[in-house]
C-alpha cells in the first residue's frame, strides 16, 4: 500500500537531511530539512536568513539578519508531518496514480498536504501544503543525505530573545 510506503519513507527520516528546491512566487531557493530525535531542523537561510527547529510543542527560530532568536508555543505546523509520530493524525483524502507517481492528499485540520511519492524508488520527491487555497509550502526534494546542522555550535550570547512561549 502506497500510504505504508510514505509512512515507512518518513520514519527512515530519523538522522537525514532533505536537500530541498522551495518554489514560491515563480522562484526557486534552497532549504534543508532535516529530523533528528522527533525535532525538524528547517533551514531557510538562503531564502529569509532563519534556521527553525521544530520540537512537538515549539519553534525556536534563529533569524540570523536581525540577530534574534524567537521562541513560540505551536500545536502544529506546515511540516508536522515529517515527524512519524503525526503521520497517524492526517487522513488521505485523494490519491492520483500516473506512470509509477502517486499524489496522495493528506488532509490534517484546515491543511491539505499533497505528497508526491515515485513508487519505484520508494522516495517522496516532492511536497505542498495549502491551507485552503494559500500554499503555505511547496518544494522539490532534491537529496537525501545524513543528518547535518550547525546551529547549535553557535554563540548567540548577543542576540535578543523573544520569548512568546506560553506560560504553563
Amino acid at each position: 500500500m502506497i500510504e505504508d510506503n510514505i509512512a515507512s519513507f518518513i520514519e527512515n527520516l530519523d538522522n537525514k537531511t532533505l536537500t530541498l528546491i522551495i518554489q514560491k512566487d515563480g522562484v526557486n531557493s534552497d532549504a534543508t530539512l532535516s529530523v533528528s530525535n522527533e525535532k525538524i531542523y528547517f533551514d531557510t537561510l538562503s531564502e529569509d536568513g532563519t534556521i527553525a527547529i521544530i520540537d512537538s510543542v515549539s519553534i525556536i527560530t534563529y533569524d540570523f539578519n536581525d540577530e534574534v532568536i524567537i521562541m513560540e508555543t505551536v500545536d502544529n505546523t506546515f511540516l508536522d508531518i515529517f515527524n512519524s509520530n503525526n503521520l497517524s493524525k492526517y487522513n488521505v483524502v485523494g490519491k492520483n496514480i500516473q506512470h509509477r507517481i502517486c499524489i496522495i492528499d493528506y488532509e490534517f485540520e484546515s491543511l491539505l498536504t499533497s505528497i508526491e511519492f515515485d513508487m519505484t524508488s520508494k522516495e517522496i520527491i516532492s511536497i505542498e501544503v495549502k491551507d485552503s487555497d494559500i500554499i503555505l509550502f511547496k518544494s522539490r526534494i532534491e537529496d537525501i543525505s545524513i543528518f547535518n546542522f550547525y546551529v547549535d555550535k553557535n554563540s548567540f550570547k548577543s542576540w535578543k530573545v523573544l520569548d512568546w512561549r506560553e506560560n504553563e
